[in-house]
């Protein structure tokens, strides 16, 4: 199992500052596949500089502070998950802390294979009833405010 887990402690690892207003602490970088953990911090009123095209899925969870984006304000204990093919532009308006995961996966196609349904299912916290057995799984199970993400 050696090397397959990695503990990281964001305390010993001294901040990169990326763009003036921003920094960085890179908790892991995988440059082959595209992955990467990064936990961000940016000042108040901190705008990215341009719009941020996303090539491969990016995970966004507010720790502190004020993440918008798209018109919308999120606070801490938000988890946003940017599609590959996603844009946005984000902003804060009083400083905000968070932990953004890129997955490395690029656009997805087509429907999940039964052994795949069957593995996630299999993992905690998935139960089978949020999984119909046609497939790709419904929305139906999600609250309202999901289900209108998903949709978009």
């Amino acid at each position: 199992m050696k090397g397959l887990i990695a503990y990281v402690d964001s305390g010993s690892i001294d901040w990169l500052q990326f763009r003036p207003g921003s920094r960085w602490k890179i908790l892991f970088e995988d440059p082959k596949s595209g992955q990467r953990a990064i936990l961000v911090q940016w000042e108040p009123g901190y705008r990215m500089g341009r719009v941020d095209h996303h090539e491969r899925d990016e995970i966004v969870y507010v720790l502190s502070g004020t993440f918008v984006q798209n018109g919308r304000s999120s606070g801490p204990g938000t988890y946003i998950h940017q599609r590959a093919g996603s844009r946005h532009q984000a902003s804060t308006p009083d400083g905000c802390t968070f932990l953004e995961i890129v997955t490395g996966q690029r656009v997805r196609r087509g429907r999940p294979t039964a052994n795949q349904l069957a593995w996630f299912r299999k993992l905690p916290g998935c139960a089978p009833t949020a999984l119909p057995n046609k497939g790709v799984a419904g929305d139906d199970h999600l609250p309202r405010s999901a289900r209108s993400a998903a949709r978009r």
